[in-house]
């Protein structure tokens, strides 16, 4: 079967046979690099656990969020499709650490907000956090202003990550952790403790240790002069993209990433769905053409996060 046969059948089934195929060789290439005690309950990565962590892929990002189209509209063949399946598994794998990891940071949070400082109302992860002076009523977090609180404290200092070790560190030391609520009450005027969670999950699934073998799959030589030279004319072409996009485009990315149906974004905007599919299909080919071709494979991966970023970034300065 070619990579066009495989195309057609997931237009046709969604998730059908020959990609399940796929995916689940990605899957166990992937997951065996990263010790089982911590990214799989203390499970040896046997047939059934890389099954589970497949399927937890597929349902919640491939479907739930919309990712197996955005998938296959980047991959050019079946090697970009498993490098592109890779990263998916190896975000959800992240996620599995990051929620142990937060965890404990929520812990210390709350003790943080406890001091003078802070002023705590509520219960649960539905207790609101604002300064000792006041703050907004207690409310949630749009998806906007949660990517926009990522961006706030990404340059909080992060001890270094063990990425064998059964325990994650601290990450944060105390007056990191400290200045880092600060910043998200006063950037919200309070905030509550689940989207402190949300924020921090955004964060460190990103921040997490990836462990790498030498796998022609995965392999990337992140500090070849070749790729450090077409890392930096990437950040040139993506701020001018981004700036040339159409609010109509940047919104429909945006809403894609985030795992939006077409018709979610289509009555956000006042549209019609089929209007929405042809900016959806304007977008896509705008990114292939100005981004993604001009780049080599092993970073399209990494210019896809980077767009990403880019545009939450000016979204939240356009607020």
């Amino acid at each position: 079967m070619s990579f066009r046969d495989l195309l057609d059948e997931c237009e046709r089934d969604g998730i059908g046979s020959r990609f399940w195929t796929l995916f689940l060789g990605v899957a166990g290439r992937v997951a065996r690099k990263y010790p089982p005690e911590v990214y799989n309950n203390s499970e040896r990565w046997s047939e059934e656990a890389v099954r589970d962590l497949a399927q937890d892929v597929a349902l919640r990002r491939l479907i739930d969020e919309n990712q197996l189209e955005y998938v296959l509209s980047l991959a050019t063949d079946e090697d970009s499709l498993s490098s592109l399946l890779s990263f998916q598994v190896r975000r959800m794998l992240s996620y599995r650490r990051a929620t142990t990891v937060v965890d404990r940071l929520l812990f210390r949070i709350l003790q943080l907000a406890e001091g003078p400082e802070f002023s705590v109302n509520g219960s649960g992860e539905a207790r609101f956090i604002t300064s000792a002076d006041g703050g907004r009523e207690p409310g949630g977090l749009r998806n906007s202003e949660l990517h926009r609180g990522s961006l706030i404290i990404d340059s909080i200092p992060r001890l270094a990550s063990r990425p064998s070790g059964e325990r994650e560190s601290k990450v944060y030391r105390e007056k990191d952790l400290s200045e880092l609520l600060r910043l998200l009450v006063d950037a919200f005027e309070g905030i509550s403790l689940g989207d402190v969670r949300r924020i921090l999950e955004m964060t460190l699934t990103a921040w997490l240790p990836t462990i790498l073998h030498d796998h022609e799959e995965d392999h990337v030589d992140s500090s070849s002069p070749e790729l450090e030279l077409q890392r930096a004319d990437m950040m040139i072409t993506i701020t001018g993209f981004v700036n040339d996009l159409s609010s109509a485009h940047r919104f429909v990315l945006l809403g894609k990433a985030n795992g939006s149906s077409d018709e979610e974004l289509a009555q956000q905007l006042g549209r019609s769905r089929p209007w929405l599919a042809e900016r959806k299909r304007e977008a896509m080919e705008l990114v292939e053409e100005r981004v993604i071709s001009q780049v080599s494979s092993e970073l399209h991966t990494e210019v896809t996060q980077v767009l990403l970023d880019e545009l939450v970034e000016l979204e939240s300065q356009d607020e």
